[in-house]
């Protein structure tokens, strides 16, 4: 019998680590080939990794709730296969060697940060060659980026607590794992780097609400569903074919303003796990049938936890409907490193003026938030201008259209 050491692979494109979610076996069990051994939590989903062979698990290397590296041993299966050490290896070791070779940009060689990290000093306009690295070696580790940015010294001890006369708070405590660790750190480099403005509308949605009513019950006659945000994401998609600034990302490191050429829109959705992004890729060359399927594919996929890795990367604009928990107008932080998001709230029937009479109509806030480095306030306007459009005479988002 031989014993393998099964490490943590890349499994997000740049991801340096995961959480430990949950053990499906135990040690001692018998597993067989592509057995699901362990479920790992990502900054972006849950993934199971299966065995690469038939074997028994002998060892366990990091409990639940435990973060592990990439490249770093998960456990080890004494098996009679030949497994390759090539089979599970550990990519992010070979994209960090690579990426710590000389660069276009202007890195400087030797420099240890797995693409993650680079990708976050990218973002946060941070140059590595100025960061001291905390890791062995010198390697440089996302809390190192944060920590140069704020000016804040690696050695710097921290601040004493200050002298309190009552006693401390007494209450649960509950660690942030998982997608919600990820999420609160993500949002706040987002409120840190993102000059975020937003504008407030409110849209006469009747029509909309009219369609969007007789297009669920047509696909209820076929047996398939219609959510009703596939027309929210249409009209979004149409709306950044015509304004594609808002479809960009940008590059700090580079000064330059990436148009994408797909336009990707990520649909921000509540799970028992946090929120989760998943994407429509190239959403704008969907027929309205199949948009509605890919994005009650995803959107459900997320809320079960079964998310795929690459369901959730790519985004290029992202946009949220509060409407079911009766949300109205509100501001937004935007998914790094997109430029722009849309949210809406609850369709409502308001005291409107209609040819010099007040009726009743039904009203949706739209909230426009844009990063104000690359997007200015006419801009924002006119984008704003076509969604209102798009929303209030509906015609254009039809199948036949």
């Amino acid at each position: 019998m031989a014993r393998y050491e099964f490490r943590l692979p890349d499994i997000g494109e740049g991801l340096a680590e995961a959480e430990v979610a949950r053990w499906l076996v135990s040690v001692g069990d018998d597993v067989a080939e592509d057995q699901p051994v362990v479920e790992m939590m990502t900054d972006k989903a849950s993934v199971e990794l299966p065995a690469p062979g038939a074997g028994v698990i002998v060892e366990q290397r990091a409990a639940e709730g435990e973060t592990v590296k990439t490249g770093s041993v998960l456990y080890v299966l004494e098996t009679e296969a030949k497994i390759g050490a090539s089979d599970h290896a550990p990519a992010a070791q070979v994209e960090e060697r690579a990426a710590a070779a000389p660069s276009a940009s202007g890195d400087a060689a030797g420099i240890l940060a797995p693409p993650a990290v680079r990708k976050l000093a990218r973002e946060m306009g941070v140059d590595l060659g100025h960061v001291k690295g905390s890791g062995p070696g010198g390697r440089i580790s996302a809390e190192d980026v944060k920590r140069h940015a704020s000016g804040a010294s690696p050695s710097a001890p921290a601040a004493p607590a200050a002298p309190s006369a009552a006693p401390a708070m007494a209450g649960q405590r509950i660690k942030l794992r998982g997608v919600q660790k990820r999420m609160s750190e993500t949002m706040a480099l987002s409120a840190r780097t993102i000059p975020h403005v937003t504008g407030f509308h409110e849209l006469d949605a009747g029509a909309f609400a009219e369609l969007a009513s007789r297009m669920r019950r047509e696909a209820e006659k076929r047996g398939t569903r219609f959510p009703f945000d596939t027309l929210l994401v249409r009209a979004a998609a149409m709306a950044l074919r015509r304004h594609p600034a808002f479809n960009s990302s940008l590059d700090v490191e580079s000064g330059e303003i990436v148009q994408h050429d797909d336009v990707n829109v990520g649909v921000a959705t509540a799970t028992p796990d946090g929120l989760i992004v998943p994407v429509v890729k190239r959403a704008d060359t969907l027929d309205i049938a199949s948009l509605a399927a890919e994005l009650d594919r995803i959107t459900g996929a997320a809320r079960e936890g079964k998310v795929a890795v690459h369901d959730l990367l790519d985004g290029t604009f992202t946009i949220s409907n509060t409407g079911a928990w009766r949300g109205g107008f509100g501001t937004s932080l935007i998914p790094l490193p997109q430029v722009a998001m849309v949210a809406f709230g609850r369709i409502e029937d308001k005291a409107v003026v209609r040819d010099g009479a007040v009726v009743a109509r039904p009203v949706m806030p739209m909230s426009v938030t844009f990063d104000h480095r690359v997007i200015d306030g006419e801009a924002g306007l006119t984008f704003a201008l076509t969604l209102r459009t798009l929303i209030e005479d509906p015609s254009q988002l039809e199948p036949s259209s």
